[in-house]
């Protein structure tokens, strides 16, 4: 798979779980929703993480490494999300929240 399609393919995976996350929103508190995908990330990260050891003691010994690795990948992606609202609050936008909640 090219990088182009690698990249379609996440950002396509990524849109589904935010319409999940969107929907749920409507109907239960944001930050509530907000917890469990964190939590839902967490969990799968350390499946990932645990699929690729071959034992316990590998496994053990990869921690730190994995808990850098998905935590500095969160931060990087949190960041760059950040920097993209911050054209919600741009006087000279007429881009409103709104626009980034509507499904397609």
């Amino acid at each position: 798979m090219s990088k182009i399609d690698q990249d379609q393919l996440l950002r396509k995976l990524a849109d589904d779980f935010i319409n999940i996350a969107n929907d749920q929103a409507e109907v239960q508190d944001k930050n509530i929703v907000n917890t469990s995908f964190m939590y839902a990330a967490s969990r799968f990260c350390a499946y990932v993480a645990a699929s690729s050891a071959r034992n316990l003691e590998d496994f053990q010994g990869k921690q730190k490494q994995g808990i850098e690795f998905f935590s500095g990948e969160f931060q990087r992606m949190l960041e760059s999300n950040m920097h993209n609202y911050e054209k919600v609050f741009q006087s000279s936008e007429t881009l409103r929240y709104e626009e980034f909640m509507k499904k397609d």
